[in-house]
């Protein structure tokens, strides 16, 4: 039995949900499928997918008002009905026919049906590079994101993503997504973090989603800007400990950098650098400019 929960924000869902439905009816399952709609702004979009809840084992269910992408995730577990739930977001596409069969292979050849797990498939992108607009989404992705199983589950707490994750309800009543984490940006962390606290045993397969919903360039850099922002709130609020430390580039290299005796030379050094970085990451989409930008933000957060 299996609740499959979307999320959805200014996404058409039909190509997706017309991949999983056939993939749930084959396996004989029984399954709902429950898609959010955390106040898309697209009211055409919002419209057609709505029309989704019209069609067998689909519930719809709109927002006027935009929760968060925590807080919708965690509603969505709330409605669910079933003991398993399998998160997948919006912007997902199938890579594989046997998606559904290959998670439920894997829980069946582990007898942990009964058991509290966690299971992440993992995410791929397609080779073909994407239009100018959004080469440096594309480029993180293939470079940051896409991991085999068998490099994530030496890490398995920290290689974590809902982006496409089958997971006990029964261990989700107790690892929930902070809610107070309502823009993009370390929710996925916290709640690996608290998957490990409680000592739920996290595995990861290959059983890949395509992310086919590239961010432009700029909507990425406004992505970034929200995660470091995030990270800021995460800090003041002491919130932030050595694990988390260890999964963070980013605050390693700050407070090594904030150790420095000079380290306000050199903070105003980079910052004059700011045009020359931000013209590398939007142009030339070089990951390093990125991440020395969200060094530079990070640093003006703190001091303000």
């Amino acid at each position: 039995m299996l609740s499959v929960l979307i999320p959805v924000y200014n996404i058409n869902l039909h190509p997706l949900v017309s991949e999983l439905q056939p993939q749930l009816a084959d396996c004989g399952v029984e399954y709902e499928i429950i898609i959010e709609d955390d106040a898309s702004s697209d009211e055409s979009i919002r419209h057609h997918n709505s029309m989704l809840g019209e069609m067998e084992n689909i519930n719809y269910i709109e927002h006027t008002e935009n929760q968060g992408r925590s807080k919708t995730r965690n509603h969505l577990a709330d409605v669910a009905k079933y003991p398993h739930l399998l998160f997948i977001d919006c912007d997902a596409r199938m890579k594989r026919k046997t998606y559904i069969a290959d998670y439920l292979k894997y829980i069946n050849e582990k007898q942990i049906e009964s058991q509290p797990f966690a299971v992440s498939g993992g995410l791929s992108y397609h080779l073909v590079s994407p239009s100018k607009e959004q080469r440096l989404r594309h480029k993180y992705g293939i470079c940051r994101e896409v991991r085999p199983a068998f490099v994530r589950n030496r890490h398995p707490y920290q290689n974590f993503t809902p982006f496409n994750l089958l997971i006990s309800k029964s261990v989700f009543e107790t690892c929930r997504f902070d809610e107070t984490l309502k823009d993009y940006g370390y929710e996925d962390t916290f709640f690996g973090m608290n998957l490990e606290e409680k000592h739920i045993p996290v595995c990861h397969i290959d059983n890949e989603l395509y992310h086919d919903g590239l961010d432009t360039n700029k909507d990425f850099l406004r992505k970034i800007e929200a995660s470091v922002k995030n990270l800021d709130k995460m800090y003041r609020d002491g919130k932030v400990d050595d694990r988390f430390r260890e999964q963070s580039r980013l605050l390693q290299k700050w407070e090594r950098l904030n150790k420095c005796h000079h380290h306000a030379l050199i903070f105003n050094s980079l910052k004059l650098m700011r045009p020359l970085v931000i013209k590398l990451m939007l142009q030339a989409n070089i990951l390093k400019a990125m991440d020395l930008y969200k060094l530079l933000l990070f640093n003006e957060l703190q001091n303000m």
